[in-house]
């Protein structure tokens, strides 16, 4: 089906929805859609449709037997584009591959090693690793796809989140019932661990979940109930959900955010970009899934000019990086979503499938990712930009 449809083009009947994709984007070794309010029929739909904030328009209950036609077709694609400025940042060459079906949990913290061409990833929470807690982790030849278990010297427990930075992987962790979350160092070569930071003035950090390093090696790092929802870690917190920055030369740690409400809230991902903004996903859980946007001060140490970036089209973002031109890549569900880092508009989404498959986490390479997350790996390739940055 996904053949035909793709060889043939776009059938009449579906073409009332969906925008024609532009010269060169016809017969590509991607399959690609593009969802337009250019097109009049896609801006006042007919009959009865619903769905859920957690499913892609592509799962929506529809009453028209044609619409319903158009979101096969979609769930069948690799790219769907919803501005046209997606066409030029992943070209026409691009494809996707799942490279490794891992059980649908948590794999999280991925990031790349451009000296060994080595991914580094981790699978989280339960129901894997010792009652949901993991003190090993996933190091992927990126070259020969060849997957491998590892433990680092002494072993990191719960990794959430990890960056490439001047030959070190910085990961950070929930911590378990006997540690709290730390920033820690693991050089790729011996694998082993050093332990960078576990404390606020004594107090134990929630459980980190994500993390960036901004020019000029900054950490910027998500406190998160994560730990705590799936019972990774035991003590009840005495700070809310919310992001810290730790100094690169003085180590200290200060919050520079925190959730609204501690019951239903929470902090995910975190992007800083060389414009001097961050982008922080709180993820409200029972109600608003925001990715918020920030301007950061000339110290380093106070964000001003809040204001909503991005509500996503689908599920809610997880993992986020930014590229070398400033794009917002997010996990979102079935899809890995590219999103203007300045006007907030979602431009398309890469899909890794349908079912029970979830783009948590991705890391770059130049013209290639990588994502990780419910279901395994994949492997996007021929991305026309450079996606990796310049530090």
């Amino acid at each position: 089906m996904r053949a035909i449809l793709h060889l043939a083009g776009l059938p009449l009947a579906l073409g009332r929805f969906l925008k024609p994709l532009p010269s060169g984007f016809e017969h590509t070794p991607g399959s690609w859609a593009w969802m337009s309010y250019d097109e009049p029929d896609f801006r006042v739909l007919p009959g009865h449709f619903n769905r859920s904030v957690l499913y892609a328009p592509w799962n929506a209950t529809v009453s028209d037997p044609t619409l319903n036609k158009v979101n096969d077709h979609l769930n069948y694609t690799d790219f769907v584009a919803y501005d046209p400025q997606f066409f030029d940042i992943i070209g026409p060459e691009a494809t996707i591959e799942h490279l490794h079906l891992l059980p649908y949990q948590t794999h999280e913290a991925s990031c790349w090693n451009p000296e060994s061409k080595e991914l580094f990833f981790a699978e989280w929470g339960p129901p894997g690793g010792n009652n949901g807690t993991h003190t090993w982790q996933y190091l992927m030849n990126t070259e020969t796809n060849e997957l491998r278990n590892i433990t680092t010297d002494p072993p990191t427990v719960n990794a959430h989140g990890c960056t490439f930075y001047k030959g070190k992987m910085y990961v950070v962790t929930d911590g378990d019932h006997h540690e709290s979350g730390q920033i820690v160092e693991i050089d790729p070569k011996t694998l082993k661990k050093t332990v960078l930071l576990n404390n606020v003035f004594e107090q134990p950090f929630i459980g980190f979940n994500d993390i960036d390093i901004d020019e000029d090696g900054n950490f910027w790092v998500t406190d998160s109930r994560s730990g705590i929802n799936r019972a990774i870690i035991p003590w009840w917190p005495r700070t809310r959900p919310g992001l810290y920055v730790v100094n690169a030369t003085t180590w200290r740690p200060k919050p520079v955010w925190y959730t609204n409400d501690f019951a239903v809230s929470s902090a995910n991902g975190i992007a800083v970009t060389a414009t001097v903004n961050a982008a922080v996903d709180p993820t409200y859980i029972y109600s608003n899934f925001a990715l918020m946007a920030y301007d950061i001060d000339l110290e380093g140490t106070i964000l001003t000019n809040p204001r909503l970036l991005n509500n996503p089209i689908a599920y809610y973002y997880d993992g986020l990086r930014v590229s070398r031109n400033g794009w917002i890549f997010g996990g979102a569900g079935q899809s890995v979503d590219i999103i203007h880092p300045v006007t907030g508009l979602t431009l398309g989404s890469i899909r890794v499938g349908g079912g029970l498959n979830v783009a948590v986490n991705v890391a770059f390479g130049k013209h290639e990712m990588w994502i990780v997350g419910k279901g395994g790996v994949w492997h996007v390739k021929g991305i026309k930009e450079r996606l990796d940055r310049t530090w």
